[in-house]
């Protein structure tokens, strides 16, 4: 049973959600006052908590909310609180993306990050916050599956067996403001608004590429990446993408350009595509990526005859996913599939780790994904991920294209009414998502290919 435990006094944040759709709206005396709370827990602050997960345990939830967690780093760093400890609970899931030894190089090193189990309720969040030390604690709530409006809540605990009391801050529920509300503010600002809106930080403070979802791999990643793809029987020579400069972003660097440069020779002409066509919403699930294949394939043998393109279709486990939408299905599909003149290949595989898809997705051209978990994953590593989206406001393409490195495509507008699409939703109907023409999603992958493949023939 579990203990509990004292309730905090509580203000209310919802005013961050109309601030978010309106940035010249004027905070009243009392808004301004919990504003100050909020900066006066930061300056005092001794420790930090972040708290991430997704509803229902979902991944994709996880990796966005790495958007706000980049943004509260860069806070931290702008308030002089660089070198504070910070302790990151992950819902387990997601744990295998989160490492804490990349975020120490990228900021400092008292950073600990802790896998956990899902959690129910506050009570059980408060738990885990007293394993950490501090009297001025601060925590922020990012998991997606704590909806509802924001808000300040604050409580002092009783001294501890060394006679230290204790003031604890929580910024609860800031995933829906700071994922949906502040997605308004387009792809560029959307996380740094609102951190820098959530502490009264000037604008500008904290730079919009830099506050973007992030999943950061490690050099020990980099150096087991050749051994990785003999383990999934994949080929070594790859075009990859971009031309070795540094990425904005993630610590501003692309930590796998030396690794790829030394086993993809500059006459390799194949490309890898990797795809992600699950979902266990099927309202989402584009099933005319047969033909967005095609008429790429079609694209190269007119433009770029010499060219050849692999299509890597990365699976999840079977369990997780209906008949129609498993590793099978996806073989018996695509098995076959040779392009235009034997100018391309589908290879399909079940990686063994969230790990293992990060690091041979940071190595791929770009994405073709459903609005999915892994899609997310792409973008928060810079990969150009093309997504079809729902039209209208269910799983909206403004909300979901999470990062500045997604191309989402959808009817705009919306030909359909909100019941039509809820219906489509409740009752697993593709005929909604399947209206967007092929010819829009191959638009977005010439944009996105192109480029790089007239870079990688100079």
């Amino acid at each position: 049973m579990i203990e509990e435990l004292p309730q905090p006094a509580t203000f209310p944040l919802s005013f961050l959600h109309e601030l978010a759709l309106d940035r010249q709206r004027v905070l009243s005396e009392s808004e301004q006052s919990i504003c100050d709370r909020v900066r006066q827990a930061l300056q005092q602050a001794d420790a930090v908590v972040v708290h991430i997960g997704g509803k229902a345990g979902r991944l994709g939830e996880c990796v966005v909310a790495t958007g706000l967690l980049e943004g509260i780093l860069h806070a931290l760093r702008y308030a002089g609180k660089a070198g504070m400890p910070i302790t990151i609970f992950v819902d387990e899931v997601a744990g295998p993306l989160f490492d804490a030894g990349s975020y120490q190089k990228a900021y400092w090193s008292h950073i600990t990050i802790y896998p956990v189990s899902h959690v129910q309720n506050a009570n059980e969040m408060a738990m885990l916050v007293q394993q950490v030390q501090g009297p001025h604690l601060l925590v922020f709530d990012l998991h997606g599956e704590h909806d509802g409006m924001p808000s300040l809540q604050v409580e002092d605990r009783a001294s501890d067996e060394e006679g230290q009391a204790r003031q604890v801050t929580t910024l609860a529920h800031l995933f829906r403001v700071g994922v949906r509300s502040y997605a308004q503010r387009g792809s560029q600002r959307r996380y740094a608004d609102c951190i820098e809106d959530l502490f009264g930080l000037p604008g500008g403070a904290i730079e919009g590429v830099q506050a973007q979802p992030c999943i950061r791999l490690s050099e020990e990643d980099e150096a087991r990446y050749p051994a990785l793809l003999q383990q999934y029987r994949l080929d070594v020579p790859e075009y990859g993408r971009g031309n070795g400069s540094a990425l904005p972003g993630c610590g501003g660097r692309a930590p796998h350009t030396q690794a790829r440069q030394s086993h993809c020779p500059s006459h390799t002409r194949t490309c890898r595509i990797i795809c992600f066509f699950q979902s266990v919403v099927i309202a989402k699930c584009y099933w005319r990526w047969d033909e967005v294949l095609m008429q790429l394939c079609q694209y190269l043998a007119q433009h770029f005859p010499a060219q050849k393109v692999e299509f890597l279709i990365a699976c999840g486990p079977d369990e997780l996913h209906p008949e129609g939408l498993r590793q099978a299905d996806f073989l018996e599909e695509f098995g076959d599939f040779s392009g235009v003149n034997q100018n391309a290949q589908v290879r399909v595989i079940a990686t063994r780790s969230l790990r293992d898809l990060a690091l041979l997705t940071q190595h791929a051209v770009l994405a073709l994904s459903d609005d999915t978990g892994p899609g997310h994953i792409a973008g928060a590593l810079q990969v150009p991920t093309i997504t079809p989206y729902l039209p209208g406001n269910i799983y909206s393409r403004t909300v979901w294209a999470s990062t500045l490195w997604h191309r989402g495509v959808t009817l705009d507008p919306s030909p359909f009414s909100y019941q039509q699409i809820e219906a489509a939703v409740l009752w697993e109907r593709t005929n909604i998502i399947d209206s967007i023409p092929p010819e829009q999603l191959l638009e977005e992958v010439v944009k996105s290919l192109v480029p790089r493949l007239q870079r990688s023939s100079i």
